[in-house]
């Protein structure tokens, strides 16, 4: 979006400084040549957005990575959980950072129980499921500051005497049902531990309101991860 309203401006000005010497129809013919190109851009975006969305859709594979709304799954091994976690997908939210994206699918067990699974498919897959939703009191980062840990791209976060080293941090934008219309920004930070996970997300919302989550993590094994159907019949 930054990358139209740059467009907008440029040709705007070029508009007003021409004014002076060409005639009215070529500064008319410019203020089109706005709309069309800005249009472009605008389904350019659109178009790779909803590539990135779909772009395992097409494949009837029984796999993570295709699962949609409406689709079914079965996580073995969750701690917390007595047996294995069923779960019913009613929703599949994406993040995009750059050119690169990844997925959080939102699930509901037999019970109405919310869980939320993420999805990164890159050099390999990565799973993870959100145990619980943190208090920042109950963590402790070192240095304290977050915004030094990623300035330094290094340091620390310990909950109930588990050392998780950093990881990664980063800005990413966050759609709410893969839909372009409804979109929040947000700043994370990830800190690893075996195979768990903390992470920190700073959100800013349409209304320039902020806010703190941290989320206590597992990551899971692609062998204990079963899918039943990716999507239901009435899925969206």
């Amino acid at each position: 979006m930054n990358i139209v309203i740059t467009v907008i401006i440029i040709l705007f000005v070029l508009a007003i400084v021409l004014a002076p010497i060409f005639s009215g129809a070529l500064i008319a013919a410019l203020l089109l040549l706005t709309a069309i190109v800005v249009g472009i851009i605008i389904w350019k975006r659109n178009y790779e957005m909803k590539k990135t969305v779909l772009k395992d859709y097409d494949s009837e594979k029984l796999i993570i990575q295709n699962v949609q709304r409406g689709g079914v799954i079965r996580l073995l091994n969750v701690d917390g959980q007595n047996g294995d976690l069923d779960l019913k997908v009613v929703g599949r939210n994406l993040y995009m950072e750059g050119d690169y994206s990844w997925f959080e699918l939102e699930c509901v067990n037999a019970e109405g129980e919310k869980f939320w699974v993420d999805v990164e498919d890159d050099d390999e897959l990565v799973v993870s499921i959100v145990l619980k939703k943190l208090q920042k009191a109950d963590i402790k980062f070192s240095p304290n500051s977050l915004d030094m840990i990623d300035e330094n791209e290094s340091g620390s976060a310990s909950y109930e005497g588990q050392k998780f080293l950093y990881i990664d941090s980063g800005e990413a934008v966050f759609y709410k049902r893969s839909d372009d219309k409804v979109k929040e920004k947000l700043y994370y930070w990830d800190f690893k531990s075996g195979k768990y996970l903390i992470s920190a997300e700073r959100w800013d919302n349409a209304e320039g309101k902020s806010g703190m989550e941290y989320f206590y993590s597992q990551i899971l094994k692609p062998a204990s991860i079963i899918v039943y159907s990716i999507r239901g019949e009435s899925a969206e």
